[in-house]
């Protein structure tokens, strides 16, 4: 309901809602609808022009405006599913931590955990699922991240703040609890200046990355998935693109194997409305754009 009252308080919702090419072209046809069977009725002698009222035109264009609106009205879920294949893609408003399936959690690529010193923000995804999940207890996090990743190269940076082994951005760390699975990915370099790092060449090398560690290390069920950057990854590219580029990764690595049939992708609500997130938007490029 939050997020339904914040949407329709943006100037972006009636843009779209009302204000669009597709938004006005879908009410002059509901008038042009109107009218026809007002003519009908006519032809019928049910009702006849000749009773018309001088705003009955009027009438008809609000009934038609309230129509679209009915049918444009903020949404919290969409879902597509791709044509002859077992893929299917969603796009939600929630919290992340109530999803089912395999979560992913946005790291960097040192993996740090520390919460106490500030090094991870409390309010970051990482550090909300320390806190949601281990009860801010980083100690057994760091136990199953590094068997985790007991195989995997590294090189060591002693210039970083935090831990000092850096792993490849895309590496990622399994951690179970609480019978769920969830996936560090490292997608942003730990700078010198205790701030997190990275850009859109990094972020496709972390897509990339994942979708083949996912296919080793998980357990092929649905997977959950934050909008990976726009945080404290600092990505500066819009909300809307990143789940383009979430989505199409995601399908590009389904044409050599199957390691999910479905991604779902999820946006805080508060980010939601503060960024204007158009899921009318987002349905229309997943079934018109998407290439599977």
């Amino acid at each position: 309901m939050k997020y339904f009252l914040d949407s329709i308080r943006t100037l972006s919702y009636w843009k779209y809602a009302l204000f669009s090419a597709e938004a006005v072209a879908k009410i002059l046809t509901v008038v042009g609808t109107l009218y026809l069977f007002v003519e009908l009725l006519d032809t019928f002698k049910i009702y006849k022009k000749d009773d018309y009222h001088s705003y009955a035109l009027l009438i008809m264009l609000g009934i038609s405006i309230v129509y679209v609106l009915l049918n444009r009205r903020p949404v919290s879920r969409v879902r597509y599913k791709a044509p002859k294949k077992d893929l299917t893609f969603e796009v939600l408003i929630g919290d992340l931590f109530e999803m089912p399936g395999e979560i992913i959690i946005s790291s960097n690529s040192t993996f740090d955990t520390d919460i106490a010193s500030g090094l991870i923000s409390s309010e970051s995804l990482q550090g909300q699922f320390a806190l949601k999940v281990f009860n801010g207890q980083t100690a057994e996090i760091d136990r199953q991240i590094e068997a985790s990743l007991s195989g995997e190269s590294f090189t060591v940076n002693n210039t970083r703040p935090g831990k000092k082994k850096e792993y490849p951005i895309g590496t990622v760390a399994r951690i179970d609890a609480n019978g769920k699975h969830f996936y560090l990915l490292a997608m942003a370099h730990m700078m010198p200046t205790r701030n997190a790092y990275s850009d859109p060449r990094i972020l496709d090398e972390a897509l990339e990355g994942l979708w083949k560690n996912m296919a080793a290390k998980g357990e092929r069920g649905d997977i959950a998935m934050p909008l990976v950057g726009t945080g404290r990854g600092r990505v500066a590219i819009p909300r809307k693109k990143i789940v383009e580029k979430i989505a199409q990764s995601f399908a590009d690595a389904s044409q050599q194997t199957i390691f999910s049939n479905k991604l779902t992708i999820v946006s805080r609500p508060e980010d939601a409305a503060r960024f204007s997130l158009n899921l009318f938007q987002i349905r229309d490029y997943l079934s018109q754009s998407l290439h599977i």
